[in-house]
């Protein structure tokens, strides 16, 4: 009979060595009220605060109570400032509890509510901070004093271990960086710069980088905040006038992660890489750019970054990109454009790039061109790109690599495909297909005749057809994606309404495991009665859903059954209320 082990019986060690790998309120959650023994461990214990967007207030509430004896042991903060069902958590926390100690901070998507006084007091006392980095895209939530106060702190941060600064908000910056200088123990920033036309300038960029003398990674977003596209015909980006004599030495930068929605040019980039001779990794992106004629045609020329790489930084030895753009005419020959990259192969190891070329549907022609490479994904913090919709008519693809069926490699990092299907197929194969890690995917067509409906779940059953179009279309579509009866990632997905009632479709043995893992679904274009046994059967098919979007819903009725004389949070009040929230 072997020896029973109770958790009492555990060491401290283990017990210290487990909460290492624990946040806070998996700790309290778990072990808060226990024992003495733990309570005593716990009092020694470093804990690291992760609220994300999944957690309630609730939570929040009971991870509060426990930080009242317990936040001068917080060392790492990461909070999202919208959580399921309230926001600016960031500004609760912050007043309720004072983080004395704390090394390591990120706050996430800042709610338009949010004030963030004595968030910003806070932070500019911590002598012990070591990296700070709030990631807030949409610059409108955040007003314009919190984000001059919050740069203005951080870029004057008086901690002598502070190493890391990532302020990923637009900002322009014209009125901090003429008034300060930077700490000599920063060695990572990343700033995102928006603003005008001259704050984007190339001017405004290297005044920045005047100090940053003892960085040495830079990470940089640029962005315009009204890019110039009223020309009547193509014209050339212009070529910066600088004062090459005031460059700024940056000897220590190793790192640079550059990415901008200006219409820059080559020439442009190249007096940045000037300050930096001892560059050792270079990471790109531009775009998704929009533009009936300005662009900067030189960024897909492989000759001319050959030229500017070994010209200003010849220590380089990663060089990694993605570029989107979307432009109308003349068309791109996909032939020159991986013929003039095929010198990086041979200059850098494992090193490929692709580029993708499609029409975009509208009212005048025009193209999305996406050029990557096939490491690009590794050297991000947030790898995921936008992809428009592709209609399956235009799609054209070529790499460096010899061998197409070695495609799918560069799309492995890509979760959200949206595919338009048309009359119009070309003829590609692979023997993998495409994107082979889709969670959300789009399938459009313009109309679905009923000859189509019986294709399509011919194509789910991989039954054999004698209907030429069928099996064309099992062909075609193979070659973008695993069929849905091997999409095990798959958690979104946007149907045609027609599709989605139509009974060969809902009561599929082979789709019903994959619906169980549905978590959105969107309907799209027919007006189409949902009669009261499809409902019930369509909340059967799907018991993983939280969102759902019926375009063009016109009526909906709810029948409202209590049986429970005990107290229920979804009472036919609180279903009223939440409505009348969602819509005044």
């Amino acid at each position: 009979m072997g020896i029973e082990t109770r958790l009492e019986n555990l060491s401290n060690e283990i017990f210290v060595e487990t909460f290492d790998y624990l946040h806070a309120l998996d700790i309290f959650s778990a072990f808060g009220s226990l024992n003495k023994r733990i309570s005593s461990i716990l009092q020694s214990t470093l804990l690291c605060i992760v609220i994300s967007e999944i957690h309630c207030r609730n939570q929040v509430d009971f991870l509060s109570s426990y930080l009242t004896f317990h936040d001068h042991q917080v060392i790492s903060i990461k909070i999202d400032d919208t959580i399921r069902d309230d926001t600016s958590i960031i500004n609760l926390l912050f007043n309720r509890h004072d983080f004395i100690n704390l090394q390591f901070c990120k706050f996430i998507r800042i709610d338009q509510s949010t004030k963030l006084d004595n968030v910003i007091q806070q932070i500019k006392s911590f002598d012990k901070l070591v990296s700070f980095n709030i990631f807030n895209l949409n610059g409108i939530t955040m007003n314009r004093n919190d984000k001059y106060e919050l740069a203005r702190i951080m870029l004057m941060h008086k901690s002598s271990s502070l190493r890391s600064i990532v302020l990923h908000y637009p900002y322009h910056y014209s009125n901090i960086f003429n008034n300060i200088s930077l700490s000599s123990n920063i060695t990572s920033l990343y700033l995102y710069i928006y603003g005008s036309s001259s704050i984007v300038s190339v001017d405004s960029i290297l005044a920045i980088l005047h100090l940053c003398h003892r960085v040495r990674c830079i990470g940089l977003t640029v962005k315009d905040k009204e890019p110039v596209d009223n020309n009547d015909f193509y014209d050339p980006v212009p070529i910066p006038s600088v004062d090459e004599d005031d460059l700024p030495v940056l000897s220590h930068v190793i790192s640079f992660e550059l990415t901008f929605y200006v219409a820059w040019n080559t020439a442009s980039i190249s007096y940045l890489l000037r300050c930096m001779h001892n560059l050792k990794i270079f990471i790109f992106m531009f775009g998704p750019y929009k533009s009936k004629y300005l662009f900067p045609v030189d960024l897909i020329d492989g000759y001319v970054w050959q030229e500017m790489l070994e010209l200003y930084v010849p220590y380089l030895s990663k060089f990694e990109f993605h570029m989107s753009i979307w432009k109308y005419s003349p068309r791109t020959d996909l032939n020159i454009v991986i013929n003039s990259f095929k010198y990086f192969v041979n200059k850098y190891s494992n090193w490929h790039m692709i580029i993708d070329q499609w029409s975009l549907q509208s009212s005048t022609p025009a193209e999305c061109i996406m050029l990557r490479t096939l490491n690009y994904h590794k050297h991000k913090s947030n790898p995921y790109t936008y992809i428009p919709s592709i209609p399956s008519g235009s799609f054209n693809s070529q790499s460096t690599m010899e061998n197409i069926d070695d495609h799918y490699l560069f799309y492995k990092n890509e979760i959200d495909l949206r595919l338009y299907i048309t009359s119009e197929r070309p003829n590609i194969t692979y023997s993998s297909p495409l994107f082979q890690q889709i969670e959300f995917f789009k399938l459009e067509i313009s109309k679905i005749p009923s000859t189509w409906l019986n294709n399509f779940l011919d194509i789910v059953n991989f039954h054999k057809t004698s209907d030429d179009d069928a099996e064309e279309i099992v062909t075609y579509l193979s070659n973008w994606i695993y069929l849905f009866k091997e999409c095990s990632n798959l958690t979104m997905l946007t149907i045609l309404t027609e599709l989605l009632i139509y009974s060969k479709f809902i009561d599929n043995s082979f789709l019903i495991p994959i619906f169980k893992q549905i978590e959105l679904i969107e309907t799209t274009f027919e007006d189409v009665y949902f009669s009261p046994s499809f409902s019930m059967k369509f909340v059967d098919r799907f018991p993983s859903l939280t969102h759902i979007k019926l375009q063009n819903l016109s009526y909906i009725k709810i029948d409202y059954f209590e049986n429970s004389l005990l107290d229920d949070p979804f009472s036919l009040e609180n279903i009223i209320e939440k409505r009348r929230q969602a819509f005044p």
